[in-house]
């Protein structure tokens, strides 16, 4: 995984910790790339593809999971 990739996944990670609003949204997303143009919203430029790899890490229980 790239530094680039890594740098975005901690800051979304921290970001979703921090705004329960936002990881409620995000677990609602249909797909990674719906999912991914939510995180672009809020500075974090990331691909459908890390965060799909990801997609189990990123909060505590799981979640979000997408179907693409």
């Amino acid at each position: 995984m790239s530094s680039k990739v890594s740098d975005a996944l901690s800051m979304l990670k921290a970001l979703l910790k921090k705004d329960d609003n936002l990881a409620a949204q995000m677990r609602l997303e249909p797909t990674s790339s719906s999912a991914t143009k939510l995180a672009y919203e809020h500075g974090i430029q990331i691909s459908p593809e890390a965060l799909w790899s990801n997609r189990g890490v990123l909060v505590s229980d799981g979640h979000p999971t997408w179907r693409d």
